[in-house]
C-alpha cells in the first residue's frame, strides 16, 4: 500500500450526528495526501453503520467497549502516514488546517507535535491561545488574541504528531487514563524526550467543546482529572523535584477541596480526596509507569519546567 503522508485518527462514541461534520470538513481540506481512521468505542447510536454506508474510504476500527479517548490507541497500527493527526469527533477543521501544521512540524526535527488553535464552532470566537501547566500540575488554555504566534506549549488534546514518536511509547495516550489529562501526559512525555509541542495559531479547528462528554458528572470529571494529573506528575518529574513540588501540589488541591466545601459542592470535594487516596492505594502501578516513562528521559527537568507557569493557577476559573 502507498504510504499516506498524514494519517488522521478520529475517536468516536455515540457521535453519529457529529461524524458528518468532521469527515466532510476533512474532505474539503486543501491538503489531499491523507488517510482516515475512525476508532469507534462501541457506539450504540448507529455510528458504525453510518460510516460504513457513507464513507467508503474510511478505515473503521471497532472497539468492543468504550475505552474513552485512550481508545484512539487502537487505531495506531492501522496508520501508514509519517505523521498522525488525531482529532475529536466534535469539531470541524479549516481548509488550510492540516497543511499549516505540516509546514510547522517539518520545519524543525525537534518538533514532535504541532497543535492547532481552537475556535468556538458556534460563534467563531477565538478560544485558545495555547496551553499552560503549573508546578501544582493544574493546566488549562491561555486567553487567545489575534496576534498569537507559533510558540512552545506543554500539550494539546489534538494535533499532528510524528508517528515515530508514538513508537517510542507504544501508545499515544496512557490506556489507563480513559479521559482527561491524557493530553498533558502525552505532551510532557514528548518534553521528557527533549522534543517540543508547538502551537500553530493559523491551523484552525472549530470545536464544539466536549459535545460527547456533557453528560459526565462533575464529581467523576474531578476524580479523573485529579487522579490523572497527579499520576502524570509522579511519572514525569525527577525524584528531587517531586520532593520539592509534591507538597505544593497537595496544598493547592486542599485549597480546591475547601473551596468546594465552602460552596456546598461536597461531591466534587469528595472526588478530589478520593483521587488522592487512589494514588496511595495504587502506588505500585504508578511506580511501574514511572519506570517506563523515565526510560524515555533525554534531558533534565530544567528543560521540562521551562514551559511551566504559576500565572493562572489561582485564577477565578480554576480551583472551583
Amino acid at each position: 500500500m502507498k504510504k499516506s503522508f498524514v494519517s488522521i485518527i478520529i475517536v468516536n462514541y455515540d457521535g453519529k450526528n457529529l461524524m458528518k461534520i468532521i469527515l466532510d470538513s476533512i474532505k474539503q481540506s486543501q491538503f489531499k495526501n491523507y488517510e482516515i481512521v475512525v476508532v469507534d468505542n462501541n457506539s450504540s447510536d448507529g455510528s458504525r453503520e453510518f460510516i460504513k454506508n457513507n464513507y467508503k474510504n474510511v478505515k473503521l476500527i471497532a472497539n468492543k467497549k468504550n475505552l474513552g479517548y485512550s481508545g484512539i490507541n487502537s487505531g495506531l497500527k492501522y496508520c501508514n502516514g509519517e505523521y498522525i493527526l488525531f482529532l475529536n469527533n466534535d469539531m470541524e477543521i479549516a481548509k488550510d488546517c492540516i497543511g499549516n501544521m505540516v509546514k510547522v512540524i517539518e520545519s524543525d526535527k525537534s518538533i514532535a507535535m504541532a497543535a492547532p488553535r481552537f475556535v468556538n464552532f458556534y460563534n467563531k470566537d477565538l478560544v485558545s491561545g495555547g496551553t499552560w501547566v503549573s508546578r501544582a500540575f493544574y493546566s488549562g488554555h491561555m486567553p487567545a488574541t489575534k496576534n498569537d504566534k507559533i510558540i512552545e506549549i506543554p500539550y494539546l488534546g489534538m494535533g499532528m504528531i510524528r508517528k515515530e514518536v508514538t513508537g517510542y511509547f507504544g501508545y499515544l495516550f496512557d490506556p489507563d487514563y480513559f479521559i482527561y489529562a491524557e493530553d498533558l501526559d502525552l505532551g510532557l512525555r514528548i518534553r521528557l524526550m527533549g522534543k517540543k509541542v508547538m502551537f500553530v495559531p493559523d491551523a484552525i479547528v472549530y470545536h464544539m467543546h466536549s459535545a460527547t462528554m456533557q453528560s459526565v458528572e462533575d464529581s467523576k470529571r474531578a476524580f479523573l482529572l485529579e487522579r490523572n494529573l497527579m499520576t502524570t506528575m509522579l511519572k514525569i518529574l525527577s525524584f528531587w523535584n517531586l520532593c520539592k513540588f509534591l507538597p505544593y501540589a497537595i496544598f493547592v488541591r486542599l485549597i480546591a477541596v475547601l473551596k468546594n466545601i465552602a460552596s456546598g459542592n461536597f461531591t466534587v470535594a469528595f472526588a478530589r480526596i478520593r483521587a488522592l487516596f487512589w494514588i496511595l492505594l495504587n502506588f505500585n502501578l504508578i511506580l511501574r509507569k514511572r519506570k517506563q516513562t523515565q526510560e524515555l528521559r533525554k534531558i533534565d527537568d530544567d528543560y521540562i519546567l521551562k514551559i511551566f507557569t504559576e500565572k493562572y493557577t489561582f485564577s477565578k476559573r480554576f480551583l472551583v
